[in-house]
C-alpha cells in the first residue's frame, strides 16, 4: 500500500531526528506525525497502473498513474515521489513500445509528458528547501537528463518533433469479454414450423406406411389366386401365360410393399421427431431451461412375404 510505504519512510527520517536530538542533551523531543491517508481514488488509480504495468500495457499504466499522482496532496512528499518515478517509468515504457504516428500522435509524447511532470516536481522540491537537495530530487534531476536524452536521440530520427506540438495517443478502450457460452442447448426459435413440417412429414410417412398394407393385401390376393389356378389346372406349364402375369402381379405387389414399408418407416419416424421436438420447445418457451427432446428410434422391417416397423420412444 501506498501509504504504508510513506509511513514506514516517515518513521525512519524521525527516529534519526529523535537519536540526534537525545545525543545532544536533554531537549524537548517532538513526535512524528502520521502522514495523512490518500484518497481511495488516488490508491484506486495507482493499482489500476499497477496492473496496466503489470500486462506490459504502459500508456494505460501511465494514464493511471497519472490520475493518482494529481490526488495526492503537495504535503506528502515521500508518497508523490514514489508515485511520479512510476509515472515516468511508464511513460519510458510507453515510448520504448513504439506505436504508429497519427497526427500531433506521437509516442515520443510520453517522454514530453515524463519530462513536464520530472521538471515540476523539481521546481516544487526548490521551492520547498532553497538550494538543498533532497534524495528525491537528486533522483528526479537524473531521471529527466536520462529522458532529454531520449528525446533528443528520437529527434535526430524525427526533425520535427516539438514537444509544444506533440499529443499523448489515444489509448484504445479494452472490450469486454464475450459472454461465456451457455451449456444449455438453444431451443428452435419456431417451433410451430416444426409442429407443421413433423405433423405433414408424419403424414406422409402414413400414407407410405398405407401402401405397404396394401402391397401385402394385393400380393397375398395374387399368391391365392396362383395357388387356386394350380390347384384347378394342375397340367398347366410353368411358362404359361396365365401364371406369367400373376407372378409378374407378385413382383409388383411386394416392391409396392417394400418401398411402402422402408420410406413409410423413414418418414413416420422424422416426423413423429419433429412433432416431440416442436411440442417441447413450445412448452419450454419463456422457461430458463427445457428438458431434451425425447429420443426416438425407428426400424423398418420388410420382407418379401410382408413388412412393418419397430418404434422405440424414450420419454
Amino acid at each position: 500500500m501506498l501509504t504504508s510505504l510513506a509511513t514506514s519512510c516517515s518513521r525512519a527520517r524521525w527516529c534519526g531526528v529523535v537519536v540526534a536530538a537525545a545525543l545532544a542533551g536533554p531537549t524537548r523531543l517532538a513526535t512524528a506525525a502520521e502522514p495523512a491517508p490518500i484518497s481511495e481514488a488516488a490508491q484506486s488509480a495507482y493499482d489500476r497502473g499497477l496492473a496496466e504495468r503489470d500486462a506490459g500495457r504502459f500508456p494505460a499504466a501511465a494514464r493511471e498513474f497519472a490520475a493518482a499522482y494529481s490526488q495526492i496532496s503537495v504535503s506528502q512528499r515521500e508518497l508523490r515521489a514514489a508515485v511520479l518515478f512510476d509515472l515516468v517509468d511508464a511513460h519510458r515504457g510507453a515510448y520504448t513500445a513504439g506505436g504508429e504516428r497519427r497526427g500531433n500522435e506521437h509516442p515520443a509524447a510520453h517522454l514530453c509528458a515524463a519530462d513536464r511532470a520530472l521538471a515540476d516536481f523539481i521546481e516544487t522540491e526548490q521551492e520547498r528547501k532553497r538550494g538543498r537537495k533532497s534524495p528525491d530530487m537528486v533522483k528526479a534531476t537524473g531521471l529527466r537528463e536520462e529522458v532529454r536524452k531520449d528525446f533528443l536521440t528520437a529527434k535526430a530520427r524525427e526533425a520535427d518533433l516539438d514537444c509544444a506540438a506533440l499529443e499523448l495517443p489515444r489509448v484504445p478502450e479494452e472490450e469486454p469479454p464475450p459472454p461465456a457460452p451457455s451449456d444449455v442447448p438453444d431451443r428452435p426459435r419456431h417451433p410451430n414450423k416444426l409442429l407443421i413440417a413433423g405433423g405433414v412429414t408424419a403424414g406422409v410417412g402414413l400414407a407410405l406406411l398405407g401402401l405397404m398394407v396394401g402391397g401385402m393385401v394385393r400380393g397375398q390376393r395374387t399368391e391365392t389366386d396362383g395357388a387356386a389356378l394350380v390347384q384347378a389346372m394342375p397340367e398347366l406349364m410353368p411358362d404359361d401365360p396365365q401364371l406369367t402375369e400373376l407372378e409378374r402381379r407378385g413382383r409388383g405387389d411386394n416392391a409396392m410393399a417394400v418401398v411402402g414399408g422402408v420410406f413409410g418407416s423413414l418418414a413416420l419416424g422424422a416426423g413423429i421427431a419433429l412433432l416431440v421436438v416442436g411440442v417441447r420447445a413450445k412448452q419450454g418457451a419463456g422457461r430458463p431451461s427445457a428438458p431434451e427432446p425425447a429420443a426416438v428410434a425407428l426400424w423398418p422391417l420388410a420382407s418379401p412375404s410382408g413388412g412393418g416397423a419397430a418404434l422405440r420412444w424414450r420419454f
